[in-house]
């Protein structure tokens, strides 16, 4: 084989990839952009179980006192803060990935998977903070209102799996 070919073989290896990362990239925005979606605009994805979050449906859904309100209210306010700043992160770390993409050669295959990694991480937290959230509010209920808040809690989340094309109500515990 001469330089040329081995030349040709390296370059084609490197676009590959190349090409790899930027699916990679594409897929874990497009999971962020769901997931984000999801826990900013829940009542989008399904009205009647997934606007959850929403301090009004929940007191009357779920027969909360002025109490629970108050207190979920402050919850609500506190995961707004802390989702804004994740996306806010996200974005920008996201805007290096672009700028990496525009470089070739070995390295910004590695800058580029490097920046995923930061990015899911990010994801990774954003999922986190929603789990916290989740266990505060519960812990704000009482057993029935518990019961209640986590079975439709699971049915919106199954019900509406971005990764599972006709979610993933069969898997659900029950």
């Amino acid at each position: 084989m001469n330089s040329e070919s081995r030349e040709s073989e390296g370059l084609l290896r490197v676009y590959k990839r190349l090409v790899s990362a930027v699916l990679l990239t594409v897929l874990a925005g497009a999971f962020a952009f769901w997931m984000t979606r999801l826990v900013v605009h829940p009542k989008s994805v399904r009205a009647d179980m997934c606007s959850l979050g929403e301090v009004t449906h929940l007191k009357t859904e779920l027969g909360l006192d002025d109490r629970q309100v108050a207190a979920l209210s402050a919850l609500e306010k506190d995961l707004a803060g802390q989702l804004s700043d994740l996306c806010g992160q996200y974005c920008a770390v996201r805007a290096e990935l672009g700028a990496a993409l525009t470089t070739e050669g070995t390295n910004s295959v590695q800058a580029s998977r490097a920046i995923v990694d930061r990015m899911c991480a990010l994801q990774s937290a954003s999922e986190l903070a929603t789990l916290e959230h989740i266990r505060k509010v519960s812990a704000l209920l009482n057993p029935e209102q518990r019961k209640k808040f986590l079975s439709s809690l699971t049915q919106c989340l199954c019900g509406s799996s971005g990764l599972c094309a006709g979610g993933c109500m069969g898997k659900a515990p029950k």
